[in-house]
């Protein structure tokens, strides 16, 4: 009754001025703590979030035991005189007014506390009973010869292996535990655009996608929704986590585990795929890695399509919760598997998991790590995009090319949303700066400036996305660190280890060979940032060379012809019809800089012995080792030597490692196979060369094409590659 009483009140009032004042009202929700109730259970724990029962006792409980976790959330204001305007009468002003302030408070329950929690065995039994189970169950007891028991045993482990076990109790145990962890070992966690998640959780089920760094990644997110009043997502772990007492722990803090591969064992997928589609229904948030293990070089890795494919299929058979794909990109100063990550770029075997890791992180802690970052970036909608990909899903339950390319499509594009939310931090910053050097020596006042042009190209990225208002861009933009230069070089040195040697006019920076070899880690985090900038500038720098600049038409050829090849090694976030926008965008930036010297449509590089010179020379390296390995394909292919794309990558790859042990090249990821594959597919995508009978044929555009790479390229690199070339055919 009195509520009945201000509401009529406050209507009154919004109508009653001669000159109406706008009455908002601000929607603020309470909560006792963030934990979701138990689906079917009798007893709720004392200190559990139930807003229709929630209790003076445990209200006095909570602010006395957990005062900091209560969450009190301010929300977006309502402004009284637009929301009843077009309504005369009162009655109904008021069912408006309540029933969206009902809609909102649901929402907001839904994003910070999540749904309730299914019991473990009630979720087995679920899965177990499904017609998608029971019938794999059939097909596998009329293969294997067994008895339905003997099957059904089976699958209760399959089911008991894969489902997680949510525990709010362990999940407050890591937050205690992962606050002092992070204290410890970072300087702080810089977190952008938290307001992506919040703003989705209230309409969707979110799905993150982050990139995959460090087995942190995995606690770093949970603890990062956490404290900004989201509940933690389930998280799809590998089966090799699964260790003795951690696998447990995990597995209470929402992890569900998965082996590498579901082939063989169609009964093993057919539960997987029915506990998923369990999750999605049933509106939980759940986190997987798309690039399937964690990235050695720190590039992000080709992008696997199986998870997605659960979440497609699961969708498209039952489209009523929505769902969004959030891309994350973490950013780590210093990753803790630094040591680990370093014998592995220097060539040693990958080392299994193991329960004693764990006791590795106290080793660590005298180290300096830096800062780490979290950046959300723009989401995907799912319905919005199969709409645009596959026309009849809502109806047609039967696309397998089409879903096929539907899936690659959205992997790759997730990929190239999680890279657009980059951040840039001092360590890539320097470690882009050094790796452009000469034997990675550098001085202080070269790398000053160095890193002044990189942060400048660096700022200029984030308008790159296309977005068409400014509000827009901030939408999984770049964040670039704004630390004054000789602080980043301050910072970056105190986590790298970089030696500094005082000279005569100023010091020297050098990077040791194992030094080097880390910073390609911190390098290729954030290549595909300035690689554009650094192929206009050596496109600028040997046309100079040859004949005193180059037109700005030769320059856009140039840069279309390499762009897919590009997009698909680095995972650019636009398309072929934007590379003359970004590449004028990106050479205005290069003049501002004083890179360049642009006179109407002719582009020229600035005075040889200048300081802009130097820079212009080290900007050019970046993108170096890409065109070196793109060399090394194309003389392959010319050379007709290789029967099929199998061959032609591995002896693509070899020569790579031989140019690399010969020439010092203290860069293990430039001999990495997975990227001579995926030039390859693009060349055969744009169809470059086919593959018939297992044996390559050379389009006669091949030819066009590799002299584009060759006109980019110091002479003594292609005849390096040829003697290596030369010698391996005599030596075969």
């Amino acid at each position: 009754a009195a509520s009945d009483v201000y509401k009529r009140q406050l209507l009154e009032h919004q109508k009653s001025q001669s000159t109406p004042r706008r009455i908002k009202i601000v929607p603020v929700s309470l909560f006792w703590g963030h934990q979701p109730d138990k689906q079917k259970s009798i007893f709720k724990l004392l200190l559990s979030e139930n807003w229709t029962v929630t209790s003076r006792f445990k209200k006095l409980s909570a602010a006395l035991f957990h005062p900091r976790h209560i969450l009190v959330q301010f929300s977006k204001p309502v402004i009284l005189q637009e929301l009843i305007i077009g309504e005369e009468d009162e009655e109904k002003q008021k069912r408006k007014l309540m029933r969206l302030l009902r809609v909102h408070f649901n929402n907001q329950r839904q994003a910070i506390i999540g749904p309730d929690l299914s019991h473990r065995r009630t979720l087995i039994n679920s899965i177990m009973s499904s017609t998608s189970v029971q019938k794999a169950m059939d097909t596998e007891i009329d293969k294997e010869r067994k008895s339905y028991q003997q099957v059904e045993k089976v699958a209760i482990a399959h089911a008991n292996e894969i489902v997680s076990h949510q525990s709010y109790r362990v999940i407050r145990f890591f937050y205690v535990l992962l606050t002092w962890l992070w204290n410890r070992l970072y300087e702080g966690i810089a977190v952008s655009h938290i307001e992506r998640p919040k703003e989705l959780a209230k309409s969707h089920e979110v799905v993150y996608i982050p990139c995959h760094r460090s087995h942190i990644d995995y606690l770093l997110l949970s603890f990062v929704l956490y404290i900004n009043g989201l509940t933690p997502p389930h998280i799809a772990a590998g089966k090799n986590l699964n260790l003795p007492i951690v696998g447990p722990i995990l597995r209470r803090a929402g992890a569900f585990f998965m082996r590498r591969t579901f082939q063989g064992d169609p009964l093993y997928k057919a539960i997987f795929d029915e506990y998923m589609h369990l999750m999605f229904i049933g509106g939980y948030s759940v986190e997987y890695f798309i690039e399937g293990g964690r990235s050695r070089t720190g590039r992000t890795l080709a992008p696997r399509t199986g998870m997605l494919s659960m979440t497609m299929r699961s969708f498209i058979r039952d489209a009523s919760k929505p769902i969004a794909f959030l891309p994350v990109y973490f950013g780590y100063e210093r990753i803790l598997e630094a040591s680990t990550y370093s014998g592995e770029l220097a060539g040693k075997t990958k080392q299994e998991e193991s329960i004693f890791d764990i006791f590795g992180i106290f080793r660590t802690f005298k180290l300096a790590f830096g800062q780490v970052s979290v950046n959300f970036g723009e989401p995907v909608k799912l319905d919005q995009f199969l709409d645009s990909k596959l026309e009849n899903w809502r109806t047609d339950e039967h696309m397998n090319s089409e879903f096929s390319e539907a899936c690659g499509s959205l992997a790759n594009l997730l990929a190239e949303r999680i890279n657009a939310a980059v951040t840039v931090n001092p360590v890539n910053l320097l470690a882009t700066a050094v790796l452009s050097t000469p034997r990675q020596t550098i001085q202080q006042h070269r790398l000053e400036n160095q890193i002044e042009v990189l942060r400048y190209l660096a700022e200029d990225y984030q308008s790159l996305s296309g977005a068409t208002s400014a509000a827009d861009s901030q939408i999984g933009a770049p964040v670039v660190t704004q630390l004054e230069t000789r602080a980043v070089i301050e910072q970056a040195e105190k986590v790298t280890g970089i030696s500094r040697e005082p000279q005569q006019f100023g010091d020297v920076l050098s990077a040791a060979p194992t030094t080097s070899v880390l910073l390609t880690y911190y390098r290729n985090n954030t290549i595909h940032v300035f690689i554009t900038a650094s192929l206009i500038a050596r496109c600028i720098r040997f046309k100079d060379r040859n004949s005193k600049g180059i037109s700005t038409d030769t320059l856009m050829a140039t840069i279309e012809t390499l762009h897919p090849f590009l997009k698909a090694e680095v995972y650019l976030h636009w398309g072929s019809d934007q590379v003359e926008n970004v590449c004028r965008q990106t050479l205005a930036a290069l003049e501002h800089l004083n890179l360049v010297v642009v006179q109407e449509d002719f582009i020229t590089a600035p005075a040889t012995m200048s300081d802009e010179y130097a820079c212009l020379i080290e900007l050019a390296e970046i993108v170096e080792p890409t065109l070196e390995r793109f060399h090394i394909v194309t003389a392959l292919l010319k050379d007709k030597s290789q029967p099929s794309i199998r061959s032609l990558e591995a002896a693509a790859s070899g020569i790579a490692q031989q140019l690399s042990a010969i020439y010092g090249i203290n860069s293990p990821e430039f001999f990495d196979r997975s990227l001579f594959t995926r030039f390859i597919n693009t060349l055969t995508e744009e169809s470059f060369i086919t593959s018939t009978n297992n044996h390559l044929h050379a389009a006669d555009k091949l030819s066009d094409f590799a002299l584009t790479i060759d006109n980019l390229l110091d002479n003594n690199i292609q005849y390096n590659v040829m003697q290596v070339l030369s010698h391996s055919k005599t030596t075969d």
